[in-house]
């Protein structure tokens, strides 16, 4: 096991969408250009399937100011019911199975997760029949790893995570994705579509639009799914949210999992969660031993 690469696919599939308005990857070709102008050109198509409903959006009638109004109380009730269920919270830590899968890779492994809010995220990574393997501090301005398997250590800066994984580093983002709460909310609400017992917001930023699907019983999040828009390319991720469970006065997601689709390929992360509580006395422990080497 190479648990620098098994900790960066983990932070690559959550911080891939941190920050999908920015394409892993662009091809800047006119054959990709015309693709992309014929997907804009289908009408809205809407599938379920199981409790995932998904629906591609003609982002250019999106792109008209007129092209879809809706009164001041519709998206005040849509703003209210996207903030209510937001989870807040001071610490956070949980115990969660995990699996990832790409075209070439499947690794499953535990981590768990110790968070405070705004300052700190800490992950035990440990792998079937041997233990712990590998423990990452990450704050808002570096990571650390240490490989424990290896006897090695890692230090990196947001701009190293940036070029190994292409994308842009958001801390804040990487933790609302660890607990489940809902991103890429700040754009204009566009619609807002009922469809049995789901409600879906339709959401349209500077350059990505996002759908938020809430279960009308109890108004939990059930499907996010956040693409990019752009003329020659495009990103997505699509989480799905299940098995509520209600502590602390909080519905949370214990299962999830993270799709995740770009231009060089598909990659999967399912995130099972047994254990998890919220606002405990917690610490961060994390040293670097002398005896690790150092690994650019």
């Amino acid at each position: 096991m190479n648990n620098q690469k098994v900790f960066l696919l983990v932070l690559s599939l959550f911080l891939g969408s941190c920050n999908l308005v920015r394409p892993f990857f662009i091809k800047n070709t006119k054959k990709e250009e015309r693709k992309e102008n014929r997907a804009e050109r289908k009408s809205t198509r809407k599938s379920v399937k199981g409790n995932l409903v998904t629906v591609v959006i003609d982002s250019a009638s999106m792109a008209k100011k007129d092209s879809l109004k809706l009164k001041f109380s519709d998206t005040s009730l849509a703003r209210t019911i996207i903030g209510f269920k937001k989870i807040k919270y001071n610490t956070f830590q949980c115990k969660a199975k995990m699996h990832v899968e790409t075209e070439d890779k499947k690794q499953s492994f535990t981590a768990n997760f110790r968070l405070l809010y705004g300052q700190k995220i800490w992950v035990s990574i440990s792998a079937p029949l041997v233990g712990e393997v590998a423990r990452v501090i990450i704050s808002p301005d570096s990571v650390k790893v240490t490989d424990k398997f290896n006897k090695k250590y890692y230090l990196y800066s947001y701009n190293d995570i940036q070029k190994i994984i292409n994308i842009q580093v958001d801390f804040l983002i990487l933790q609302e994705l660890i607990i489940g709460n809902a991103m890429a909310t700040d754009g204009a609400i566009m619609d807002i579509k009922e469809l049995g017992p789901l409600s879906t917001i339709f959401i349209k930023g500077i350059d990505y639009t996002n759908q938020l699907t809430y279960n009308k019983a109890d108004s939990t999040l059930k499907q996010l799914q956040l693409q990019t828009v752009r003329a020659v390319s495009t990103s997505s991720i699509l989480i799905a949210y299940s098995q509520y469970q209600f502590q602390d006065l909080r519905y949370f997601s214990t299962a999830r999992t993270y799709h995740i689709q770009d231009v060089k390929g598909a990659a999967e992360l399912s995130m099972d969660i047994d254990k998890f509580a919220f606002d405990l006395d917690i610490d961060f422990p994390f040293s670097i031993p002398a005896s690790y080497k150092m690994q650019q």
